[in-house]
């Protein structure tokens, strides 16, 4: 086929080709968006927060720092959960298959960091490929044995002199 000829073709095929996507997006929504769209955000936040309680078990079972039922989901288009301890406020987000783990001061919620980033610098390193973290476990690895040192660092007392370094 000529060139003039495929042209010709896509010209009269395309509002055919975007008609059928239209009208299968409103059947979605007609029949699926109602009870599928909430369904499908349940489970994957129900999932994220078995990982949590799995892998972050320190965070979500002291019971001297965590108040019963800290885990906070969040509306949001991913699954997003909050979890309060001591002066941290550890932020977890999962989004097709990368997970993010951020910390903020707890006083400071808008005020939030990485937390392979947040590590390496309070330790006053550079960012290094020990510190990525890619899943809850290796968060868990990460955090556990730093989360008191965390903790302290973003007290309302110190946060002002450690956020410098960040």
């Amino acid at each position: 086929m000529q060139q003039a000829t495929k042209h010709r073709l896509l010209e009269f095929l395309a509002p055919f080709v975007l008609g059928i996507g239209f009208i299968i997006k409103v059947v979605y929504y007609i029949l699926f968006a109602g009870w599928l769209d909430p369904w499908l955000r349940r489970k994957a936040n129900r999932a994220l927060l078995d990982d949590i309680t799995k892998n972050l078990y320190f965070l979500v079972s002291d019971p001297q720092r965590c108040v019963p039922l800290s885990l906070g989901v969040l509306k949001a288009e991913w699954p997003t959960v909050e979890i309060p301890w001591g002066n941290l406020l550890f932020t977890v987000v999962r989004w097709r298959g990368d997970t993010n783990v951020s910390v903020a001061p707890r006083h400071a919620p808008r005020e939030s960091y990485e937390l392979g980033p947040l590590v390496a610098a309070l330790e006053c390193r550079h960012f290094s490929e020990r510190d990525v973290v890619n899943d809850l476990a290796g968060a868990g690895n990460l955090l556990r044995p730093r989360l008191e040192a965390l903790n302290a660092a973003f007290s309302e007392q110190e946060f002002p002199r450690i956020k410098v370094r960040l």
